[in-house]
């Protein structure tokens, strides 16, 4: 018997950057003309258009968390403004 890959967020990688690719020229053709592609191609309110909406939201969430995790593991595992505890006693005082 073979082992199942995990479904993880690196093999969602390629898939999510073709979505994000295809929404990202959507969007710039509504912005630009006016044309909604998907909405053209599939229906304006048809379930295929939905769930490509849908899939492209979903791969945005996807690569967010991509690169969330890459920053805290280039920022040593903690995010921005937490600090490790150091095991110093301070006291109200302020003297160690």
């Amino acid at each position: 018997m073979h082992k199942m890959n995990k479904l993880s967020i690196d093999n969602l990688y390629i898939p999510s950057k073709l979505l994000i690719i295809i929404g990202a020229l959507n969007w710039g053709l509504v912005g630009l003309l006016n044309f909604d592609l998907v909405a053209a191609i599939f229906g304006k309110k048809s379930f295929v258009s939905r769930l490509i909406y849908t899939l492209v939201g979903l791969a945005g969430v996807c690569m967010i968390m991509k690169y969330k995790a890459q920053c805290l593991v280039k920022h040593g595992g903690q995010p921005k403004g937490e600090r490790k505890y150091s095991g110093k006693q301070y006291s109200w005082s302020g003297i160690q």
